[in-house]
């Protein structure tokens, strides 16, 4: 992977908090009771937001209440999702708050971030640029940084979900043992079995397969509304700009390569004064067609073709 690509999936994964738990069909009260029995770890609850409106030459002060909505990253929407699952299985919410502590809070206190910033720094597999690589140097020496951030993001789960998404064509899966806890995130097809660990083969084994838990949540994800575009492509921004700006009432586009040729039709109602002040004032490109239709009431529609 690019180092820009790299940046561009971490941002997805651990920072853009988009999604919903109603859209994973979650109720605000499951989602509350399952961040109160650390099921769910690192995630801020529900909680009301007091905000103080002064009143002009009064001294009283007016207190509403805000709600402050829960909203998750893609890592801890595909989390709720596999608790979800697992507990249509029958898992107990104690059985999932010890799983939660080993997946996400071991790692934190073995400092498996650490281990992940430092494998960076020695190897750069990635070729990530002297500069990322300094930064990544003075993250580790910043131990609130790392302690409270880095190390509540980066762990084997999220490294799996990296996985997935880098390299889709491969199977992802996490094991679940409900009788002794023991999980494990797989990757691989044929080689699955042999990578087991002697425990998976004397219990019941929950398999849950990532591709349509990830397929959900990206879905999900995709149709939220965006406040920033950089995400669309080069023509995609075309296509807005005319759709948003310009409004035409029909779009014909066709592509050639990375480019389009846009053909708008637009229409419009006018007086007989301003048909000749618009093919006065108005100079039509050329290979445009420029169509006017007799209204009643002396008035012509226009239909301007390019």
């Amino acid at each position: 992977m690019k180092e820009l690509e790299i940046i561009a999936l971490g941002n997805n994964i651990y920072n853009e908090s988009d999604i919903s738990p109603a859209q994973l069909d979650v109720t605000s009260r499951q989602i509350n009771y399952w961040i109160d029995k650390a099921v769910v770890p690192f995630v801020e609850k529900q909680q009301p937001k007091a905000t103080e409106n002064k009143k002009r030459n009064t001294l009283n002060i007016k207190t509403e209440n805000k709600t402050k909505w829960i909203r998750l990253n893609l890592s801890q929407a595909v989390w709720v999702c596999i608790i979800k699952e697992l507990l249509s299985f029958g898992a107990s919410i104690e059985q999932l708050a010890e799983l939660a502590e080993s997946v996400w809070q071991k790692p934190r206190e073995n400092k498996y971030a650490d281990s992940v910033f430092k494998s960076h720094i020695k190897n750069n597999t990635h070729q990530i640029s002297n500069e990322n690589i300094n930064q990544i140097k003075s993250y580790l020496t910043d131990e609130r940084l790392m302690e409270h951030h880095f190390r509540t993001i980066i762990n084997p789960f999220t490294d799996m979900l990296k996985s997935a998404f880098n390299r889709e064509a491969l199977p992802h899966s996490m094991l679940y043992v409900p009788k002794t806890n023991d999980y494990n995130f797989a990757i691989g097809g044929n080689e699955l079995i042999l990578d087991l660990a002697s425990v998976y083969l004397k219990h019941p084994m929950i398999c849950l397969p990532m591709a349509p838990i990830i397929s959900k949540v990206l879905a999900v994800d995709f149709g939220n509304e965006k406040k920033e575009l950089t995400y669309l492509t080069h023509i995609e921004k075309q296509i807005r700009d005319i759709v948003v700006f310009k409004r035409p009432k029909v779009i014909e586009i066709a592509f050639e390569g990375e480019h389009i040729r846009p053909i708008t039709l637009t229409e419009q109602h006018k007086s007989r004064e301003a048909l000749a002040r618009y093919i006065l004032e108005n100079k039509i490109a050329k290979g445009s067609k420029l169509l006017i239709d007799i209204r009643s009431q002396d008035n012509y529609k226009l239909t301007l073709i390019r």
